[in-house]
C-alpha cells in the first residue's frame, strides 16, 4: 500500500528531496552562533538530523532530550563527533525526560534555569504515532497517550520556553506532519496520529496568533518522508510511501526556519520540500499579508 504525502502549493514550483544551498547550515545567513538550542526527541531520526544541522550551524550549545538514556548518550557522542568534524565549538548535552510527563518536563526546565541555561531556539520534534486503525476500536488510554505527546507537550514546553527570564528573541520550530491536514489517505495511523497532529498544529497556530514574531518567531513544517527508526518501530514499512527523503532536508530546513529570514512565515505551516527562495517571492509574501488563512490549518471553503 502506497500513501500519498503530497503537499500541493501552486506558487512553489521547485520541490527538494535533499538539502540545497539556501538552507545549508554553513551559509552565513543561517549561522546560529551564540544560540542555545533544545530539540525534543533529538537523539534519533529527524530530531537527530535537526540537532546535527544546528551543530553544523555553529550553535553555542545543542541540547537533545529523549526518554532512553542509552540512546540519548549515543546521540550526544555522535553529535560531539560531528562538532569535531565540522570544526565548531558547540557544547552538546543530553537530558533524559519524557515529554508526556508533566513533572519530568518541569524538572527539565527547572534544572536548565538552575544551571543558568537560557534556551534561544526550541524545536518541538518528539512524537507518538498512537494506535493504528479506527478510533472507535482503539484503546482509549493509548489514544490519549498520543494526545499527551503530540498536543499537551507542545503547550507545556512552549510555555516554559516563552516564560524564561530575559527579553532575547526566541525561535520556536514545530515539526508537524502532512497528516495534520491531509485527512483523506490510506495510512492506517491516520485516525489517531492525524487527529493529534491536527490538534497540535492548531494549538501552535493559536500561540503564534497570541505572540508576535519579535518575541517568539514560530514556524511549523512537515519534514517530508524520512525512513527513521521511529517510523520502523511504529510499523511503517518502506513500501507504504512512494519515496523517501534525505534526513538532512528537514534538518537543515529547521535551521533556516529559526532565522530572521523566515519571519514572514510566522504561524504558518510549510513543507521541507518547498524551495525557500520561491517562498521568499515578493508576490507570495504580499499574499500572505492579505490572506490570514493561507498556509494555516482550517476548514476548506470558509
Amino acid at each position: 500500500m502506497a500513501v500519498s504525502l503530497s503537499l500541493h502549493f501552486p506558487p512553489i514550483k521547485t520541490l527538494h528531496r535533499e538539502s540545497y544551498p539556501a538552507i545549508s547550515p554553513l551559509q552565513p545567513e543561517n549561522n546560529q552562533a551564540g544560540k542555545t538550542v533544545l530539540v525534543t526527541g533529538g537523539a534519533g531520526g529527524i530530531g537527530f538530523a535537526i540537532a546535527t544541522a544546528f551543530v553544523q550551524a555553529s550553535a553555542s550549545h545543542v541540547i537533545i532530550v529523549g526518554r532512553r538514556r542509552g540512546f540519548l548518550q549515543d546521540g550526544v557522542k555522535r553529535l560531539q563527533t560531528e562538532a569535531r568534524a565540522t570544526g565548531t565549538n558547540t557544547e552538546i548535552s543530553g537530558y533524559s525526560s519524557d515529554v508526556s510527563d508533566l513533572e519530568a518536563t518541569e524538572k527539565l526546565w527547572a534544572g536548565l534555569k538552575e544551571e543558568g541555561i537560557v534556551v534561544d531556539v526550541l524545536v518541538l520534534n518528539a512524537v507518538a504515532l498512537g494506535p493504528s486503525g479506527p478510533l472507535v476500536d482503539a484503546d482509549l488510554q493509548s489514544v490519549w497517550k498520543a494526545y499527551k505527546v503530540n498536543v499537551r507537550s507542545l503547550l507545556d514546553h512552549t510555555q516554559r520556553f516563552y516564560q524564561q527570564e530575559g527579553e532575547k528573541q526566541k525561535y520556536l520550530v514545530s515539526v508537524s506532519s502532512s497528516m495534520a491536514h491531509n485527512l483523506d489517505n490510506e495510512n492506517p495511523f491516520l485516525s489517531t496520529y492525524g487527529a493529534t497532529k491536527n490538534a497540535g498544529q492548531v494549538l501552535i497556530q493559536q500561540i503564534a496568533r497570541d505572540v508576535g514574531p519579535e518575541k517568539m518567531q514560530i514556524v511549523s513544517f512537515h519534514p517530508g518522508a524520512v525512513y527513521s527508526e521511529g517510523a520502523q518501530t511504529g510499523g511503517v514499512t518502506k513500501d507504504m510511501v512512494d519515496f523517501w527523503d534525505d534526513a538532512a532536508l528537514p534538518g537543515n530546513f529547521a535551521v533556516w526556519a529559526a532565522t530572521p529570514e523566515a519571519k514572514f512565515l510566522h504561524g504558518r505551516f510549510l513543507a521541507a520540500w518547498w524551495d525557500v527562495n520561491e517562498l521568499k517571492d515578493v508576490a507570495l509574501q504580499e499574499k500572505l499579508v492579505s490572506d490570514w488563512h493561507l498556509l494555516r490549518v482550517g476548514v476548506n471553503g470558509l
